[in-house]
């Protein structure tokens, strides 16, 4: 009965972790394809994402940690992203 335990238990394991690396490689390619689609709307003069003002409003009232926040949230950017975003925005 031990043993049936323990291969349930790694069984189960090694499922989670495929499907922890399956999300994580989605989210990766979600991201770079978000940053094609940035790129091809600012080459094709298209108005840039909505919570772009909102996340430049944030920072020209001095609230920086704010607007990384909000980026974070709506774009589902990492921190490093986030902060390279509302970077480039103060630019």
């Amino acid at each position: 009965m031990d043993y049936l335990s323990i291969t349930i238990s790694l069984v189960s394991l090694v499922v989670c972790l495929t499907v922890y690396n399956k999300v994580s490689a989605m989210e990766a390619r979600i991201k770079t394809m978000q940053v094609n689609v940035d790129q091809i709307a600012k080459s094709e003069g298209l108005p840039p994402h909505l919570v772009q003002n909102e996340v430049l409003q944030l920072v020209r009232n001095g609230k920086e940690v704010a607007a990384v926040k909000k980026a974070r949230e709506v774009l589902g950017l990492s921190l490093l992203e986030a902060k390279q975003y509302v970077d480039a925005l103060k630019e």
